[in-house]
C-alpha cells in the first residue's frame, strides 16, 4: 500500500455522497448525484400506485426524496440532468403538488396493534402538519381510516401525491407472530383500500420497501399497484453500474488505486468481485453494485476492500423475525445456484409460508444469476463474495455457538498446516451445533466452509473440475489450500478413510486448474464423529 494516502477531503472539491439522502441538500450542496432523473420521470408521468423494493442501503429513501423535489417544485432542482426533451416539455406544463411523505419504519416499533395504531397516526399527523394540513378531531366511532377518509375528500381530483418509504416495515417487525402480524397487516390493508377507493384523487403514489407483500392483500387486490422491482426497465434506477461508477467515481477510483498500488483496471475488477453483482431484473440483463459498499472504499481505500455490507447491514430485522420461527437451508445450499419461480420471488405468500430464497433474494443476500423466460424460472446465487462472507457470519453467528472463528484468517495465512488442523480440531470441540450438528460429511464441509468463509477468506465448496468435485478450496494469499474431508461413524475406518482422501486428490486432480502461481498445500482430513475432531490427516505441499 502506498504511504502518500491523500486525505479524500483534499483530493477533490466534492464530497461522496456517502450519508445523503436529501436529493435537494445533495443537488444545492457539492456532492457527486449519479443521473437517475431520466427513469424517475419516466414513472413519474403516470398517474398512478408503484412498488418498489429494494434491499437495505441502496438509496431508496433518496429516491423518495427525488419524487418528493420533482413533484414539490418541478425542475428547480434537477437542472444540469441528462433529461429528454420530451419529458422536460411534459414538466414545464405540470403544475407543483403539496406532497405527503411517510416513513414507516418510524411505525415499526410495537408490542401490539394498539400501539402500532398510536405510531402510524403520530406519522401521518406529523406529515400532514408538514403541508399544511391535518386530520378531524376523532369522534365517538370513528377510526383513523375515516378521518384519512374525509380528509381525502377535501382533496382535488388528481392532486394527492403519496410517497411511503419502507411500507413493509411494521410487517416486518412482527414477521415472528402470526396473530400481531395478521393484525397490523388489516390495519394497513383498511389504509390502502381507502386510498384505492379515493383513486380519483390520486395524481401519484409510490412506495417502497424490503420484502414483497403485495400479492398478501395488503393492497385489497394488487391489480391497481404496478410492481416495478422485477422490471428490465429499472433494474438500475437503484446501486450503480460500472459505467456510472466511471463517468463518476473516477478520480476516487484512481486515487484507490494509488494507495492500493494497484492499477486503475485491477482496483475496478476487485470492486467488481466484492461489490457487484446485484441483480434485480427478472430477465438477468442488468446488475449493479451496492452504493454504501462503493462509498465506502472510495472514501477509506485505506482500508482495503472492507466487507461494508455485513458492517452496515448486520442483520436485518426482517431476517432476525424469520429465523426465529424457520429454520434456514443447510449452509453449503446458499454457495450453489438455486432454481426459483417468478411467482415466488416476486412476493411473500402469507406469514408462515415465506420463502427463505425470496425472502434472501429482497434483503440483499441472494441475486439473480440466470434467466430461463420460457420456464418463468430464475437462478439465483450469491451476489459477490463479501455477501457469500456474510451469509456465512450469519450460521457461524446464529447456529454455530462456540468459540470465535474469526483468527482462521490468520491461520490460514501465516500459520503452518499442522498449526491449522489444532485450531480447527480446539475450536470444533469447543463449538455447540444447535442446529447442525456434525452427523456426516455435507454438514461437517458445510459448517467449517462457512467458518472459513466468516473469517474474510476466500473458500469454494465442492470445486468442480473435468474429474470431479473436491471438498474446499481456500485462497490465502500466497497459498492454495485444497481440503478433502472424510467423516468416520468407526474408529476403525480413519486409515482407510484417510487413504480415499489422498488417492482422491491425487488422481481427480484437485485444485490443478485454480491457484495458478501459488504454493499449493493439499490436505486430506478424516474427522471422527465420535471424538468429534480430526484424528487423521495428510498434507503435501507443491510450489
Amino acid at each position: 500500500m502506498s504511504s502518500d494516502f491523500v486525505p479524500m477531503n483534499l483530493l477533490l472539491s466534492r464530497k461522496l455522497p456517502l450519508n445523503s439522502a436529501d436529493f435537494e441538500v445533495l443537488r444545492s450542496s457539492e456532492q457527486i448525484y449519479v443521473d437517475k432523473a431520466q427513469p424517475v420521470l419516466n414513472i413519474s408521468v403516470f398517474n398512478s400506485s408503484f412498488l418498489f423494493t429494494r434491499p437495505r442501503f441502496f438509496g431508496k429513501t433518496l429516491l423518495i426524496s427525488t419524487f418528493a423535489s420533482l413533484f414539490e417544485h418541478g425542475f428547480k432542482y434537477f437542472e444540469g440532468l441528462k433529461i429528454d426533451k420530451q419529458y422536460r416539455k411534459f414538466w414545464e406544463n405540470e403544475k407543483t403538488y403539496k406532497v405527503l411523505r411517510l416513513d414507516l419504519s418510524l411505525c415499526s416499533v410495537f408490542s401490539d396493534v394498539k400501539e402500532f395504531l398510536t405510531a402510524f397516526e403520530n406519522q401521518l399527523s406529523n406529515a400532514l402538519i408538514r403541508i399544511g394540513m391535518k386530520l378531524s378531531e376523532k369522534g365517538e366511532n370513528d377510526t383513523l381510516i375515516s378521518r384519512f377518509d374525509r380528509l381525502l375528500n377535501g382533496f382535488d381530483d388528481a392532486s394527492l401525491v403519496l410517497l411511503i418509504d419502507e411500507y413493509d416495515a411494521p410487517l416486518n417487525r412482527c414477521l415472528d407472530n402470526e396473530k400481531l402480524f395478521s393484525e397490523v397487516k388489516n390495519e394497513l390493508c383498511a389504509f390502502y383500500l381507502d386510498l384505492k377507493n379515493q383513486s380519483s384523487k390520486k395524481r401519484f403514489v409510490f412506495m417502497t420497501g424490503v420484502n414483497n407483500y403485495k400479492n398478501f392483500e395488503i393492497f385489497s387486490g394488487a391489480n391497481h399497484v404496478i410492481d416495478l422491482s422485477l422490471m428490465s426497465d429499472y433494474g438500475t434506477l437503484l446501486g450503480y453500474t460500472k459505467e456510472e461508477i466511471e463517468e463518476y467515481f473516477s478520480p476516487f477510483v484512481e486515487n484507490a488505486a494509488k494507495v492500493l498500488n494497484i492499477s486503475y483496471e485491477a482496483c475496478l475488477n476487485k470492486m467488481a468481485t466484492y461489490y457487484d453483482g446485484y441483480c434485480f431484473d427478472s430477465n438477468a440483463s442488468t446488475h449493479v453494485f451496492t452504493p454504501r459498499s462503493v462509498l465506502n472504499f472510495l472514501k477509506y481505500p485505506q482500508n482495503e476492500f472492507d466487507n461494508y455490507w455485513y458492517e452496515s447491514s448486520r442483520l436485518p430485522s426482517v431476517l432476525i423475525n424469520y429465523i426465529k420461527k424457520h429454520s434456514l437451508c443447510t449452509p453449503d445450499a446458499y454457495g450453489r445456484e438455486q432454481s426459483i419461480s417468478i411467482v415466488e420471488l416476486d412476493s411473500s405468500s402469507d406469514s408462515g409460508e415465506v420463502n427463505d430464497l425470496a425472502l434472501l433474494f429482497q434483503i440483499g443476500y441472494l441475486s439473480i444469476k440466470k434467466a430461463m423466460p420460457k420456464d418463468k424460472v430464475v437462478v439465483l446465487n450469491y451476489p459477490n463474495s463479501k455477501v457469500a462472507n456474510s451469509m456465512a457470519r450469519i450460521y457461524v453467528d446464529k447456529f454455530v455457538k462456540g468459540k470465535s472463528w474469526l483468527n482462521l484468517y490468520t491461520e490460514f495465512m501465516e500459520h503452518t498446516p499442522e498449526q491449522i488442523v489444532d485450531f480447527l480440531n480446539n475450536n470444533l470441540l469447543a463449538t455447540t451445533y444447535v442446529v447442525y450438528p456434525v452427523e456426516n460429511e455435507s454438514v461437517l464441509r458445510a459448517i467449517l466452509g462457512c467458518c472459513i468463509k466468516s473469517s474474510g477468506l476466500e473458500a469454494r465448496f465442492e470445486e468442480s473440475n473435468a474429474c470431479g468435485r473436491s471438498d474446499l478450496e481456500v485462497r490465502a494469499g500466497k497459498r492454495y489450500f485444497v481440503i478433502e474431508l472424510k467423516y468416520a461413524s468407526e474408529e476403525d475406518q480413519t486409515d482407510q478413510l484417510l487413504a480415499q482422501a489422498e488417492a482422491q486428490i491425487t488422481a481427480r486432480h484437485y485444485g490443478e486448474q485454480n491457484g495458478q502461481g501459488v504454493i499449493h498445500v493439499y490436505m486430506a482430513l478424516v474427522f471422527s464423529g465420535k471424538e468429534r475432531r480430526f484424528v487423521k490427516y495428510s498434507v503435501r505441499i507443491e510450489e
